[in-house]
């Protein structure tokens, strides 16, 4: 007995898989050879330097110039240092093909990555502008962990991405030409591009989610390096988890509420980005001029949950705050 085709809905993808490397000479020969291992054709691949300090860049010319597989390779270094953003920005800039497949110069990508990724491109319901998947949390030094998926997977409408602070995970994303073509690029420079392009393919309609991991995940390093573990400690640790969290969400927002504005106004989205904006912003302000303790007094009153501020101050005073 045959087996029954794929119930495809679409054609097959043309597919770029564009390596973001920022001075990640440690990791980035696994993360190329990884690129170079994906069992899907045909694929265009491009090894982009974002005008790194140490050899990463050498150590990409060495690979691409030692390749001689059947994927089509480019190799890119920009004259001078962009940004995560402006580096996204130049990926749609340099690229032609329906599918760009997103690799940090840290992370591994599974072999099998890109076949996933076009397999549900391929027979999803909705035309798909964000394909993500879970991955394998990864240490520093290689250890392979856990499997991780991302939070959006317990938010259900487009109004709770629009105020969420983590939607799918950055490294296992891939995206369709059309969160460009329909908005532009990224303006807000200090965003991160995976909170920005997963809530334009929320308006879109069209993310679309591989529930197994397709990337090895290296936390610690590079980006993953920023937060803040253990954050309810102590109150200098949330004061910088505070602080954290609205110099990601300012930037997003803004972006977000833009994005919005541009697909056609939806007055609830807005208000909410906007009021979510504000709390951030003063949040921000207050962070450089006072403590913990008074910022929690400041956002309970002005959120109405002034006996909630009651008790947890309380317990805060027993515990020595």
């Amino acid at each position: 007995m045959m087996a029954q085709a794929e119930p495809y809905k679409r054609d097959a993808p043309s597919v770029t898989v564009f390596l973001f490397a920022y001075n990640q000479s440690k990791y980035i020969r696994a993360a190329c050879e990884s690129v170079l291992a994906q069992d899907y054709t045909p694929l265009q691949i491009v090894f982009s330097d974002d005008c790194s300090t140490d050899d990463t860049f050498e150590i990409m010319s060495e690979i691409a110039q030692n390749y001689h597989g059947i994927h089509q390779i480019r190799l890119n270094r920009n004259p001078q240092n962009l940004g995560l953003i402006r580096h996204v920005n130049l990926s749609h800039q340099m690229t032609t093909t329906d599918l760009l497949v997103a690799a940090a110069g840290d992370d591994i990508s599974e072999p099998n990555r890109v076949t996933e990724i076009v397999k549900a491109y391929r027979c999803a319901a909705n035309q798909p502008t964000s394909i993500h998947s879970a991955v394998y949390e990864m240490s520093a030094d290689g250890v392979v962990g856990d499997m991780a998926r991302p939070p959006i997977n317990n938010l259900q409408t487009v109004q709770q991405h629009a105020v969420s602070s983590a939607l799918i995970i950055g490294a296992a994303h891939a995206w369709h030409r059309d969160v460009f073509e329909q908005f532009g690029e990224i303006t807000e420079l200090d965003a991160f591009e995976d909170l920005v392009l997963a809530y334009r393919s929320s308006l879109l309609n069209g993310l679309c989610y591989i529930d197994q991991p397709l990337v090895k995940y290296r936390l610690g390093v590079g980006l993953s390096e920023s937060g803040t573990h253990g954050a309810n400690n102590t109150p200098e640790l949330q004061k910088k988890a505070l602080l954290r969290e609205a110099k990601i969400m300012i930037p997003v927002l803004k972006q977000r509420i833009v994005d919005c504005k541009k697909k056609g106004s939806k007055d609830r989205e807005i208000i909410q980005m906007q009021k979510l904006l504000y709390t951030h912003q003063t949040r921000a302000e207050m962070l450089k001029k006072t403590t913990p303790f008074k910022i929690l007094a400041r956002d309970s009153i002005h959120q109405s949950f002034f006996l909630l501020f009651l008790r947890i101050a309380f317990r805060k005073i027993r515990k020595g705050w």
